[in-house]
């Protein structure tokens, strides 16, 4: 109640006094201010009774800071924002004094509460336009005590220095910082105001691009001391592009890097990057893979870094050159895959904590930890025992069972460039018996090829009730579909219909379809490949090749729950976040499409791709082809190919007349014949029954 008694006076504030300036920094200062002065007020540092006069006068943080150091203070706080003190009204005033003299009570709080009233109430659309997102109190903690696993004992810690290259509002060096003092300081104030002037001066480092999150950082760090002490450390600036920390002269990077994707950066600012970190920032690579390339360069021999970052690097296509570039750089000690649970609330982003230490050379049997979550149901409510669950587990020596999470060991050499598989000892065994079996990968069978993208839909796309659509030419007019649509073994009838004008010569030639889409002119004029003069205004943006939607073909969507396969006998075609597969000419093997649906739709398979398929929230998969295509695809001869043919027949027919019963049962003993195939035992078999 007490944070959002606060947070609500302070969100009211900015809808009532907006007008206070028009510099919405002044603003967001001015809070800080007031919770800065309530703090050092509920906390006996100063008098606020005593100086309510001064402080209106003097409402700057350095007024503020040097009545706690009973001194003026020597060096600007802050310098980069302020410049003078702000002129305070009279009704004004009377809310700041409300607020310090009436609200709840910041007494003994961790002046960390602070950064969290600034990130929920100060902030509002900041993070999200920006790519920032905070880290939660408890994974800072966990992600603080394991940081520093290394480094134990007071004496070891006398000349550390400890980075977070983009240090936000400072929950994870504050976390640092607490888990310093907590640990290693001993009771009386002359040592914990020793440390604190240690941490503070010399071993905290932190960069951020955002000054007013610099500003909060420091904040935070110099209330947590019981004399006033000028953080040194604290640099607003760029760490990726600037030479702000020395090469080699970290102990420990800790961070929590944007996760920004290739479109939202600017065009110049990426060409830079991919300059500089050519290594693992390619094409559609996120930021956060410089920041693991930069915490590298910065890091001395043996040191630590630990990031909480998206997932998608484990397999996505554009994180192989990271990957490879981790693999040989560093020691993997630890990854902690949430798979799917999005702990960091508000984020739409998969997060993995990854620890790493900076190595020359990797022994060949090198180990490292894998903690993975089990998929199910989870309440947000509850993600805070899942963190505490992982804070319990990494503090024993070893690994125990338990319902949430898997624990388990992998060898560093078996991380593959291509993606890395984090299998469980049980899942590796079953993976080998599949791949032990499978001569071909997918990618050898098929060739695959993506949906078509319009440009604008509300031009080229009609309900197929439109009574528009019999005024076009009927050879343009193509069933439409989309994710929807497909199903296991079947696909909707189509309920749309796409005015396919690729293969349209003269458009002049056809009045009615011109009339039409000169409605939509001008936008379609702006799209990209217009304005380049690759395609003309009328047609569609990537309408592909028409031969491969006009036959036969095993079609899937790009994201779902679990394996949808379908073979498409009417020739539809269909938008991107679809995909479909032609087979390849048949030169050394047996294969047929009825096989391949029969096969991706099995349970073994909805486990094997989900073992090391791209994870996009709770349950939810990407089947990009680059991923998808590397699943390992047996060699089968007539008579197998012959049981399926007939096999899938039965199973469509059952599924139209709507015998549920018999389909099931069809299914199961195609699922029981490539449990047998395989060799799988009943152990193996039940474990991929209740995970797929």
């Amino acid at each position: 109640m007490k944070f959002q008694e606060i947070s609500g006076k302070l969100t009211g504030f900015i809808k009532k006094y907006n007008y206070l300036t028009e510099d919405g920094h002044a603003n967001v200062l001015f809070l800080l201010k007031c919770l800065v002065l309530k703090y050092l007020s509920d906390n006996h540092r100063i008098d606020f009774e005593r100086h309510k006069k001064d402080i209106k006068k003097k409402f700057t943080f350095d007024y503020i800071m040097g009545l706690w150091a009973d001194e003026p203070i020597q060096a600007p706080f802050w310098d980069q924002l302020e410049s003078s003190a702000l002129v305070i009204g009279d009704d004004i005033w009377k809310w700041v004094c409300v607020l310090v003299e009436e609200s709840p009570s910041l007494e003994g709080e961790n002046p960390g509460l602070i950064g969290s009233l600034y990130e929920e109430s100060l902030l509002i659309n900041h993070k999200k336009n920006h790519g920032i997102f905070y880290t939660p109190e408890n994974i800072a903690r966990y992600m603080a005590a394991n940081a520093l696993k290394k480094y134990q004992g007071a004496d070891a810690l006398n000349n550390i220095r400890i980075l977070d290259p983009a240090c936000g509002s400072g929950s994870l060096l504050s976390a640092v910082y607490d888990h310093i003092i907590l640990k290693y300081s001993d009771t009386s104030q002359i040592n914990k105001g020793k440390r604190h002037q240690m941490l503070l001066q010399h071993c905290l480092i932190g960069v951020d691009r955002d000054p007013i999150a610099c500003l909060v950082t420091r904040l935070i760090l110099t209330l947590k001391g019981g004399n006033y002490v000028n953080p040194l450390g604290i640099f607003n600036g760029d760490i990726l592009t600037e030479d702000l920390v020395a090469a080699e002269s970290i102990d420990v990077v800790i961070g929590n890097p944007p996760y920004v994707g290739h479109k939202e950066i600017d065009a110049d600012y990426m060409k830079n990057l991919k300059n500089h970190y050519a290594e693992v920032y390619q094409d559609k690579g996120d930021l956060s893979y410089c920041f693991v390339y930069r915490g590298w360069e910065l890091l001395k021999p043996e040191g630590q870094l630990i990031h909480i970052t998206s997932r998608y690097f484990i397999e996505a296509f554009y994180g192989k050159p990271l990957r490879a570039f981790i693999k040989k750089s560093f020691r993997i000690h630890e990854i902690v895959d949430f798979n799917g649970l999005r702990i960091i609330a508000g984020v739409g982003v998969d997060p993995a904590i990854i620890r790493l230490e900076k190595k020359e050379m990797v022994a060949s049997n090198q180990v490292l930890q894998v903690k993975r979550f089990f998929i199910k149901n989870h309440k947000v409510e509850t993600y805070p025992e899942l963190i505490q669950l992982l804070e319990e587990e990494s503090q024993r020596d070893e690994p125990s069972e338990n319902e949430l999470f898997e624990s388990f060991e992998i060898e560093q050499s078996q991380l593959m460039d291509d993606s890395w598989r984090l299998y469980s000892p049980s899942t590796q065994r079953i993976i080998e018996k599949i791949e032990k079996k499978s001569p071909f990968t997918l990618d050898n069978v098929v060739q695959s090829f993506q949906g078509i993208i319009t440009g604008n839909d509300k031009a080229f796309v009609f309900d197929r009730s439109d009574p528009i659509l019999k005024t076009f030419e009927a050879e343009f007019l193509k069933p439409w579909i989309k994710n929807k649509d497909v199903r296991i073994y079947s696909v909707a009838k189509p309920q749309m219909t796409i005015l396919y004008s690729n293969t349209i010569g003269t458009i002049e030639k056809y009045p009615q379809v011109l009339k039409h889409l000169e409605k939509y002119k001008q936008k379609l004029k702006n799209r990209r490949e217009c304005k380049n003069g690759k395609l003309p205004w009328y047609k569609l943006q990537w309408g592909r090749d028409p031969e491969h939607f006009e036959r036969r073909k095993i079609i899937f969507p790009y994201k779902a729950t679990q394996n949808r396969f379908a073979i498409d006998e009417h020739n539809c075609y269909f938008s991107a976040d679809v995909y479909g597969m032609i087979l390849k000419p048949r030169l050394y093997h047996q294969m047929n499409e009825e096989f391949l649906v029969m096969l991706l739709n099995s349970q073994l398979y909805n486990y094997y791709f989900k073992s090391y398929g791209k994870k996009m929230g709770d349950n939810l998969y990407e089947y990009y082809p680059n991923t998808l295509l590397r699943l390992g695809i047996p060699d089968i001869n007539e008579e197998d190919i012959r049981y399926f043919k007939d096999s899938y027949d039965r199973i469509i027919q059952l599924k139209k007349n709507g015998d549920h019963e018999l389909f099931s049962q069809a299914l199961s003993e195609i699922d029981d014949w490539f449990y047998h195939y395989f060799d799988l035992t009943q152990a193996e078999i039940k474990i991929v029954k209740n995970k797929s």
